[in-house]
Parts: structure tokens; sequence; C-alpha cells
């Protein structure tokens, strides 16, 4: 079974939630993964990619209601017209698409009297619509909040590290589970 990560944090070196949660992904699967944001610019090259997997794990933060630029970036050139849309239809269309998101915020925030003044699913809609818009089949959203590690910011890297080891071992489940029931 072929698994690609596209992984959309912008600066591993940053983060505590997504730099584990790839990093036990790497320890434990042999999937690959993309970091896009050393994306080079070889739209056919991250198309290939797209076309072979049987599983597309899209994994990122959420930052302020979507995804990280260099995600939207890297979706804005590879979602061409004629690939991902279009009179043809979408090459990638039925491809199996599970997201893998991190929130620093609590679930309660994301609620109309919330921090985030809206439900999640209001800022999934808007992070899923390329992906709807080229067909794909999404199977599974892994969401894990308080992924918060910066003290100054009211974080805790121990909670964190520990709920990024759940968060990874929550996606194997999913890819796992997904690909025994469907296979």
């Amino acid at each position: 079974m072929n698994v690609v990560v596209l992984n959309g944090h912008p600066n591993l070196a940053q983060s505590v939630a997504n730099r584990t949660i790839l990093a036990d992904l790497a320890e434990q699967t042999n999937w690959t993964v993309n970091h896009v944001a050393d994306f080079d610019g070889n739209i056919e090259a991250e198309q290939a990619q797209l076309l072979n997997a049987d599983v597309i794990v899209v994994q990122f933060p959420l930052y302020w209601s979507t995804y990280p630029a260099v995600l939207k970036k890297w979706v804005d050139d590879v979602f061409t017209y004629g690939f991902a849309f279009g009179p043809e239809g979408s090459k990638i269309k039925g491809k199996k698409v599970i997201f893998s998101v991190t929130a620093g915020a609590t679930e309660a925030s994301y609620s109309t009297e919330g921090f985030n003044f809206l439900p999640f699913e209001h800022y999934q809609i808007a992070y899923e619509h390329p992906f709807r818009a080229a067909e794909v089949n999404i199977v599974d959203t892994v969401i894990t909040f308080e992924m918060n590690a910066t003290p100054e910011e009211g974080g805790d890297e121990a909670n964190t590290l520990a709920l990024a080891h759940r968060h990874a071992e929550r996606v194997m489940a999913a890819v796992s589970q997904f690909t025994e029931v469907h296979a």
C-alpha cells in the first residue's frame, strides 16, 4: 500500500506536535513523507506522487482557520486545471484522503461562543474545498486539540508530546483500518 503524507508544516524545527507526529510515522511505517515547504516547483513530480498513492494523508497544523500558507501554495500549484479539475474531471478522483490536523486551541473554543467564533466543521469546509473539488474520497479526519507546547501561550510541552504520540497512533490506525476494510 503506497501511503503519501503531505506535511504542511512550514518549519518543523519550530514544531513540537507535527515534528513528533511525523517522527512517529517515519519510525513505524514505510510511508513517503512529502515536506511541501521544500516544494521546488516540479509540478509533474508532485502530481505523479499523488497519482501513485493509494492513500494520501494531509498533515498540518490549523493556522488561522485553515492550513499554513506553504500547503495552500502547494495546492494552488499542484491542483492544476486538467489535473485536479476541468472538463475532463480530476485525475485524482476517488483517491483516498485522510486529513490529520493539529490545533493549539481547545475543542470548546471552536464554537459560536468560543475564541474561534465558529464550530470546527466550518473551518473544515474551507480546507477540504480544493480536495472536494478534485473529487477525492475523504475517508477520515483525525484532529487533536490543545496541541500547544508554548508556555507563554498557556501551552504544555509534555502534554503536547503525549497528545502528538496518540495522534500519530490514530492516524496509523485510520490508514490501517481503512486499508483493511477497503482493500
